[in-house]
């Protein structure tokens, strides 16, 4: 039995020797929050593909503004049925000009150029709101790796304090001066808090892939924080119902639904104007086949709306400016909802923050742990003691780092659901 504990206990340590050097192969590169976000608005080839949406659609704005090409057409004599001549088109032949120009009534060039203007500002609102989705993304996961670092920082500094009392006490075990099922009990709590470094550096990686597919790179980032850098996350001048507001107007999905609105607007207002038929204006030249040779007339031409007045898609434009107002609407609600909800958690999330100086308390634990490690190497309290401090430790160290990500991505989650830039340095 006793060998088989040992056997369990030296295959665990062995497997997860083999995990630690996954994260070391590749050197960290520092970066702060900006340097990442910078880094970002320049490589991430969703934002880039946008751009040249943004680019492509106000070209189109310029081709809506262009006139139509006139047509030009043209009769060539051959003779007549009598006497096929191709081509006659000499002294005694017929030759005969076209020329027709399309000119649009009841504004419909105009109209095209708004509906042109308001598909680029759409793009543009796109654009914005691709930027705030992925922004969230791109600073969560800088959090979450800057405070995982963290907790692993403490969680590698305790396995090598342990290590060196595990050390004592197998050399103690050799001797018979300690019982060997402390030895395995202090083993055991080594393989779990190996475990618990282990999930974390596997968070980690999550978190940094999420980074590195953001900015389309392969490097593996330290995140670097400023005490300062956090100062500014605080509901202090933020006022509720002026972010309802500003929500329900300006953030960029909602922009873009009201867009929709009025795209679906001025479509309604060009399906009306398109049962208005257009003019052709024009001239005629003919050399010799009119009752004077070299005719030249104006000509005019029309549709007649007898049948086509364009009922079906003037009805349709109607019906789709109603179901796009309600999507608008609907948008709006989701805008104000998810900024009463965001701000709700910070408010919570606050109370919590405020009511226990977290970082005092980090140090008092510190200074504790470390007395607790003396005592027990002087004997002065039981393995079981030092196993429940020291796990009490370990899960103080994550609860804390994991309370406080939460707490700057709750603010994040705000900025995210406002559509604004609330909490600036």
């Amino acid at each position: 039995m006793r060998r088989f504990k040992v056997l369990i206990t030296s295959v665990c340590m062995t497997g997860l020797g083999y995990i630690q050097p996954i994260f070391a192969q590749s050197q960290a590169t520092p970066v702060t929050l900006q340097a990442v976000e910078d880094s970002f608005l320049v490589r991430n080839y969703a934002l880039l593909a946008q751009r040249y949406q943004i680019d492509a659609s106000k070209a189109l704005i310029r081709q809506a503004k262009i006139w139509s090409n006139p047509n030009f057409s043209t009769v060539l004599g051959f003779g007549s049925t009598n006497h096929i001549k191709p081509f006659d088109v000499g002294t005694n032949g017929e030759t005969q000009y076209n020329l027709d120009q399309l000119i649009q009534l009841a504004g419909k060039r105009n109209k095209g150029i708004q509906l042109a203007g308001t598909a680029a500002r759409m793009n543009e609102a796109t654009f914005d709101e691709l930027v705030r989705t992925l922004k969230l993304q791109l600073r969560e996961n800088f959090y979450n790796i800057y405070y995982q670092q963290q907790t692993a920082i403490v969680l590698k500094e305790q396995l090598g304090n342990l290590q060196k009392i595990v050390d004592a006490y197998v050399e103690a075990d050799k001797k018979g001066s300690v019982a060997h099922a402390d030895l395995v009990r202090l083993q055991a709590l080594q393989v779990g808090l190996e475990n618990d470094y282990a999930d974390l550096k596997q968070q980690e990686l999550e978190s940094q892939k999420n980074l590195q597919q953001l900015l389309h790179s392969q490097e593996f980032y330290e995140a670097r924080l400023q005490t300062t850098d956090l100062a500014h996350y605080s509901l202090d001048h933020i006022q509720l119902p002026q972010l309802l507001d500003s929500a329900a107007q300006n953030r960029p999905d909602v922009r873009v639904a009201a867009l929709e609105y009025q795209t679906a607007e001025l479509n309604y207002r060009l399906q009306k104007s398109m049962a208005v038929p257009d003019l052709h204006v024009g001239a005629t030249y003919d050399k010799a086949g009119s009752y004077v040779n070299n005719f030249i007339g104006l000509t005019l031409g029309i549709d007649l709306p007898l049948w086509n007045r364009n009922q079906g898609n003037i009805r349709a434009a109607q019906y789709q400016v109603s179901s796009v107002e309600q999507q608008f609407k609907q948008q709006q609600s989701v805008a104000q909802t998810e900024v009463l909800n965001a701000y709700q958690r910070i408010v919570q999330l606050e109370k919590r923050y405020k009511g226990f100086d977290l970082h005092q308390f980090q140090g008092e634990f510190d200074t504790l742990i470390n007395e607790v490690a003396k005592n027990f190497r002087k004997g002065n309290i039981s393995l079981l003691q030092f196993i429940d401090y020291f796990n009490s430790y370990s899960d103080n160290a994550k609860n804390i780092n994991r309370f406080l990500s939460n707490r700057i991505n709750a603010y994040e989650e705000l900025n995210y659901a406002t559509g604004q830039e609330l909490f600036k340095n």
